[in-house]
């Protein structure tokens, strides 16, 4: 029998020749260190990440499981060095073999700070440090809630400056964890819890501190979570974070609406210091009156003055010096008048007899008459009546009418009047 026939009456399955290179693989390599960079990323909405390991000369492809990926505190990004631990697997229905990540560092900067770093980025695209949404805080503040740990010493500090400081201010103490597993969701169940009361009515505030005292990174850590954050940013009423000491500044540091160096400094920051408001009164008071004696003086010195003017002595001699110039400008204005009348009555006067020398009516008192037809039009000259017109003749002593007999090569007697009745004086 030949060989080729042998072969094809024991030929091995695909299934069966993947599962033995998966045992030999798996079995091999159980548990392996990998450094390469981070390309081809994306997150599945089951949480599993995907993810391809690569080098100048090589690619692995590789996955992170939901459980994996909940315990890291940062998120892989294409183009990121980093070191993975983990074990070699085949994936049967594709036969493809892949690398499945058990722990993820990125190389050259810790976890912790990458992920820190994600979070700022993130929060500043978002708009959580832009100091145009910050709140100012109140300058006599009559409520504040605390947000701190009700066992540490931060608490009892703001709370005796707050006595000594402003006692006038009511100080609602929220208890909350401040560091280690589930601090960072504690402080942002209080914070919003607080603004809840504070929306309702039933617990106004005027502010709220979150405070502790200093610490190590780690410690502080819970202040960088995006949950704090989220809080903090939604809060309606102002927040001043007060997170450790002067040269730490935490992710609440940078999204509150005041950042404190500690726990006194944001009492401080808050209230005014009733002794030296007093004296701040005191010292108001003391301008204010030196302000109100000044201008008194100055009133005094300037009554004094008016009092010693002749017009105050003596109030009625204006009104007698003014009636002696009224009655003086008006004898003025009379005896103008009668002037300018003289002379327009002379004038006039001269006027009408130059009138009167030239008057039509002198014409007629020496012999004269003026002859016209009825529509009165003047007779210059027999041809310009016809028999049977009708004249009025004007003389001195009024008016005669007559009618025409004839116009031409007559007597002066051819023209007759009407009758003795036709004469108008």
């Amino acid at each position: 029998m030949s060989a080729a026939a042998k072969l094809d009456r024991d030929p091995i399955t695909v299934s069966a020749l993947t599962a033995q290179l998966r045992g030999l693989i798996e079995g091999r390599f159980p548990s392996v260190w990998v450094a390469g960079e981070v390309s081809n990323y994306t997150k599945a909405t089951s949480g599993h990440m995907y993810l391809t390991l690569k080098d100048a000369k090589a690619q692995l492809k590789a996955v992170l499981f939901r459980g994996v990926n909940l315990r890291m505190k940062f998120e892989p990004r294409d183009g990121l060095d980093v070191i993975a631990r983990g074990r070699l697997t085949v994936y049967e229905p594709r036969g493809d073999y892949q690398f499945q990540i058990e722990e993820l560092h990125p190389q050259g900067v810790g976890a912790a700070e990458l992920a820190l770093r994600q979070l700022k980025e993130k929060l500043l695209a978002k708009g959580y440090f832009d100091p145009r949404r910050k709140k100012p805080l109140p300058h006599f503040p009559a409520r504040v809630g605390l947000i701190a740990s009700a066992s540490g010493a931060a608490v009892r500090d703001m709370i005796e400056l707050f006595a000594q400081r402003w006692p006038l201010a009511e100080v609602i103490v929220r208890p909350s964890r401040v560091q280690g597993e589930g601090a960072a969701e504690e402080v942002a169940v209080a914070v919003r819890l607080l603004n809840r009361l504070h929306a309702a009515g039933k617990l106004r505030l005027d502010a709220i501190i979150i405070g502790r005292g200093g610490g190590s990174t780690e410690d502080l850590w819970a202040f960088n979570e995006e949950a704090v954050a989220d809080a903090i940013f939604h809060s309606t009423v102002p927040v001043i974070s007060a997170v450790g000491h002067e040269v730490d500044v935490t992710v609440a540091d940078l999204v509150a609406d005041h950042r404190a160096e500690t726990p006194s400094a944001a009492v401080v920051a808050l209230t005014p210091h009733r002794l030296e408001l007093m004296a701040g009164l005191v010292e108001a008071r003391t301008r204010l009156r030196d302000a109100v004696d000044r201008r008194l003086h100055l009133a005094r010195q300037r009554l004094d003055m008016l009092a010693s003017r002749p017009a105050l002595r003596r109030p009625l001699q204006r009104i007698h010096d003014l009636e002696q110039r009224l009655d003086n400008t008006s004898a003025r204005l009379n005896r103008a008048a009668r002037v300018r009348l003289d002379s327009a009555a002379e004038r006039l006067a001269a006027v009408a007899s130059r009138l009167d020398t030239l008057s039509p009516l002198n014409v007629l008192r020496r012999g004269y008459s003026l002859t016209h037809t009825t529509d009165g039009h003047l007779v210059h000259d027999p041809a310009d009546v016809r028999p049977g017109d009708r004249l009025v003749t004007r003389v001195a002593g009024g008016e005669i009418e007559s009618h025409v007999i004839a116009s031409s090569g007559t007597q002066s007697g051819d023209v007759f009047p009407t009758g003795p009745d036709n004469l108008t004086t």
